[in-house]
C-alpha cells in the first residue's frame, strides 16, 4: 500500500494535469496559428509550488523546457510535440535560484524573476524590484552577473518597481538582450526599448512588455499585454520587430496577432515566451498564485508569408 501511494505521488509531482484549453474563437484572422493550447498543473513538491511562470527557455537539442517563477522557483521540464500538438509534460526538476553564498534568494526584492534565456554559458535570468541580468546553472546556482546598458543598473530610471527588466533573450550577434516592461521615466512612453550592452532597438508601445524572443534570422518577437480591471478586458500582442530596419531611430514593427477578449479569445495572464523549431513557438500565462486562474501553455506558428 505504502509503494502504491508513493508511485502515486511519484507520477503526480512529475507528470502533468494537462487539459486542453479553448483559447480561440471561432474564427480570426491573424498572421500566427494557434497549434494546441493546454492548461497544466503540477503538485508541490518539496515545498516548491508549480506557480507563477513568467518566462521559458528551451533546449531543442535535448528537449528540455525551462522555466523561470517570479517566487525564484526554477523548473526543468521535458517536453513532447508532436504532430502540431503538446503532447507530454513532465516536471522532472524543481529548484529555488541561489545567491553568491548559495543561499535561496531572499524576498521579492531579490526574488522577483521574470525574464529567462538559454545561452551557451548557462540561463540568464532578468529581475524586477533589484534590476540586474543573472546567469544560472540548470540546478539555480549562481554562476556570475551579466554587464548591462548602464541606464538600466539604477531603480530610479524606471517607471515603478513592477516596471524593470521583464524579459531577456540571447541574439547571435549581439549577446543578451533584455527589456523593461515599460518604457524608462526619462523617456517616451509611446516606445519600448531593447537594450543589448552597447545597442538599442527602439519600436511603438501598444501595452506592457511581458517577453521578448530572438526569432531565426535575427528579428525580435515580442510579447505585449493588458488588462482593464474595472472591465476585466484582456490583449494579448504579438509583434515583430525588425532589427535591421530602423529609421530614425525607430525600428519597423509588424503586428502579428492582436488577441483581445472583446473579440471572443480566452485569455490569461501571458508573460511568457520562448523559440521551439523553424517558425513555432510556446508561450505561458501567469497564473498569479490565484486558484481561479490557470498556467496556459500554448504552442503557435508564424506564417510564413511574414518571413
Amino acid at each position: 500500500m505504502k509503494i502504491i501511494l508513493f508511485l502515486s505521488i511519484l507520477f503526480g509531482s512529475l507528470h502533468a494535469d494537462m487539459e486542453k484549453y479553448d483559447l480561440s474563437p471561432a474564427s480570426a484572422k491573424r498572421m500566427v496559428e494557434i497549434l494546441d493550447a493546454k492548461a497544466i498543473r503540477f503538485s508541490p513538491k518539496n515545498g516548491i509550488p508549480f506557480t507563477g511562470v513568467s518566462d521559458l527557455a528551451y533546449d531543442s537539442e535535448t528537449k528540455t523546457l525551462y522555466a523561470i517563477s517570479d517566487e525564484g522557483y526554477l523548473y526543468v521540464m521535458k517536453l513532447r510535440i508532436g504532430n502540431g500538438k503538446i503532447e507530454h509534460v513532465a516536471l522532472l526538476k524543481r529548484h529555488r535560484l541561489k545567491d553568491e553564498s548559495g543561499r535561496p534568494l531572499h524576498g521579492k526584492k531579490w526574488r522577483d524573476a521574470e525574464g529567462l534565456a538559454l545561452t551557451p554559458k548557462g540561463l540568464a535570468v532578468s529581475f524586477e524590484r533589484k534590476p540586474r541580468i543573472v546567469l544560472y546553472t540548470p540546478r539555480g546556482g549562481y554562476m556570475e552577473k551579466v554587464k548591462i546598458s548602464k541606464i538600466l543598473q539604477k531603480k530610479s530610471h524606471y517607471r515603478g518597481k513592477n516596471s524593470m527588466l521583464e524579459g531577456v533573450a540571447r541574439h547571435p550577434v549581439y549577446g543578451i538582450v533584455t527589456a523593461p516592461e515599460r518604457p524608462l521615466e526619462k523617456q517616451d512612453a509611446a516606445f519600448h526599448t531593447i537594450y543589448a550592452k552597447m545597442r538599442r532597438w527602439r519600436f511603438p508601445a501598444t501595452a506592457a512588455l511581458t517577453a521578448i524572443e530572438v526569432m531565426p534570422n535575427g528579428d525580435f518577437l515580442v510579447l505585449e499585454r493588458s488588462y482593464d480591471w474595472l472591465t476585466r478586458r484582456r490583449r494579448t500582442i504579438l509583434s515583430r520587430v525588425h532589427s535591421r530596419s530602423c529609421e530614425q531611430k525607430v525600428c519597423r514593427t509588424e503586428r502579428l496577432a492582436d488577441l483581445d477578449s472583446e473579440q471572443g479569445w480566452h485569455l490569461d495572464n501571458f508573460e511568457g515566451l520562448t523559440h521551439v523549431e523553424a517558425n513555432r513557438y510556446l508561450m505561458i500565462s501567469d497564473d498569479n498564485g490565484n486558484p481561479f486562474q490557470k498556467t496556459v501553455l500554448v504552442l503557435f506558428e508564424i506564417f510564413p508569408k511574414s518571413d
